[in-house]
């Protein structure tokens, strides 16, 4: 594996320990759709996810 890669995956690890550990409720709105009482960890994970397969489909 390159360096680059396993620089990417180690913080990806990290990210979602740190993400797990997150403690606290928050509500998402996004357009008209309203999503209340969601966990904070969930909705971290959720985006930086949706963020890495962005990044992925455009590189």
């Amino acid at each position: 594996m390159r360096k680059s890669l396993l620089w990417a995956l180690l913080l990806m690890a990290l990210c979602t320990i740190i993400f797990i550990f997150t403690k606290g409720r928050v509500d998402i709105a996004v357009a008209k759709l309203v999503i209340k009482n969601v966990p904070t960890s969930m909705a971290l994970l959720v985006f930086t996810g949706t963020g890495i397969v962005i990044g992925v489909l455009l590189k």
